[in-house]
């Protein structure tokens, strides 16, 4: 989706509305173009934001991204592909798998989807993530696997349990690395994090938590 310079200058002042649409996992959804980026935004939270994605970029300064040698990777929880551009130094990517179960989110990722991954070969999947990881499981690996699953403000349950987590550890090469994000804004965030905590620790007792603004970034390194 191409912007004119005009549009892209005024959004630094403005938001600009784009489109809107329905979910029926989401509700509202709305593109607009805010700060240069396009957002993409639900009624109480927002998916994508570009190189404004406070989380991820938080997180890929803190852990030197550009250090690691990624090649694939893959995305739980698309949104319109702000990891992709917050990634866009990374030359070496080579293949991106991108998976969500929101057709229309996907919908909205080809669309508006960052143009510098033009040259990376991206799969698109509709589907669940727990039902995807069962069926990957001897079809390929990974340098960089990102979960990044929300319905609006919420993390569905399905991901955020044992069964989940040890289905990403052996599609995980080795030298990668794993950033599961999770909201830490309001009490009850925090309290079921605190519970998410034992899982996650238990299934990579290696692992270790990166602050970022109103998230909580878990990251293992293989």
């Amino acid at each position: 989706m191409k912007v004119s310079r005009f549009q892209k200058i005024l959004s630094y002042f403005y938001e600009i509305p784009i489109e809107k649409t329905q979910s029926k996992y989401s509700g509202n959804l709305e593109v607009s173009l805010h700060r240069g980026e396009w957002k993409l935004s639900t009624t109480h939270a927002i998916y994508s934001f570009g190189k404004h994605y406070t989380s991820y970029r938080i997180a890929f300064e803190k852990l030197n991204i550009e250090d690691f040698d990624i090649k694939n990777v893959l995305i739980l929880g698309i949104g319109l592909g702000s990891v992709v551009r917050l990634l866009d130094h990374q030359k070496s990517i080579k293949s991106i798998v991108a998976i969500d179960i929101d057709p229309i989110v996907i919908q909205l990722a080809k669309k508006y989807w960052p143009d510098i991954s033009s040259k990376i070969k991206t799969t698109f999947y509709s589907v669940d993530a727990l039902q995807w990881l069962k069926k990957n499981q001897k079809a390929q690996k990974f340098d960089l696997i990102i979960s990044d699953i929300f319905i609006d403000i919420e993390t569905p349950e399905n991901v955020a349990n044992q069964e989940y987590l040890s289905l990403l550890s052996p599609i995980l090469n080795e030298n990668g690395i794993l950033i599961y994000s999770r909201l830490n804004y309001k009490d009850y965030n925090k309290e079921e994090n605190q519970k998410f905590e034992k899982t996650f620790f238990n299934v990579f007792p290696s692992s270790f938590i990166i602050p970022a603004q109103y998230n909580k970034m878990y990251i293992h390194r293989k």
